[in-house]
């Protein structure tokens, strides 16, 4: 019978600042502000009292810029999607929401699956806020406004709680690679 063990591993995570930092941060908490539709916390791995829903804003230009940036990185890091003949397949993203983690929120141990590479992004936070926390290795990124942490898809994380009264606004998104030989794929 086969045997199932558990192994720590090696991957590498990506993590930058975004130049434009000041106009998402705008932009997101003058949404928020204006109210966004939410999704239940029994919905998702994000335990949080704002929690947009998982295409959230498609056509905002400051939103489609911010997924640019990061899907450039992705490829300039990562190389997804080479093929043997010196072409590549492209990123798509195809998830994009918002969270603002109030006093108590967290977010459970969870992965992307079946995406190839996912991102959080701190809108808004303080040094001391909740980390973003790789399970298999421990690893922790702390939060600082402007910042991203792209990262394989399978890479299982979390957020602790929320242990100040200050929210910790990020927004997060997944992106597949696209071939020529898949149709759509509806990942929401």
């Amino acid at each position: 019978m086969p045997l199932l063990e558990q192994i720590r591993h090696n991957a590498h995570i990506l993590i930058g600042d975004y130049q434009f930092a000041d106009s998402v941060q705008k932009e997101v908490l003058s949404l928020f502000n204006k109210g966004v539709a939410t999704i239940p916390k029994d919905k998702t791995n994000v335990k949080c009292k704002l929690h947009t829903g998982f295409v959230w804003e498609p056509d905002n230009i400051v939103f489609k810029n911010l997924r640019s940036y990061i899907s450039q990185e992705i490829e300039t890091f990562y190389a997804p999607g080479s093929r043997t003949d010196g072409t590549r397949n492209r990123l798509e993203c195809v998830n994009f929401w918002g969270m603002a983690y109030a006093k108590g929120d967290y977010a459970q141990s969870h992965n992307h699956k079946p995406c190839a590479y996912s991102f959080a992004y701190f809108v808004k936070s303080k040094w001391y806020h909740p980390p973003l926390v790789f399970d298999d290795s421990g690893y922790k990124v702390r939060p600082k406004d402007g910042r991203f942490v792209a990262f394989p898809a399978y890479l299982i994380h979390h957020v602790p709680k929320n242990r100040f009264n200050e929210k910790r606004v990020t927004v997060s998104g997944n992106f597949i690679i696209k071939t020529e030989l898949e149709g759509e794929i509806n990942l929401t």
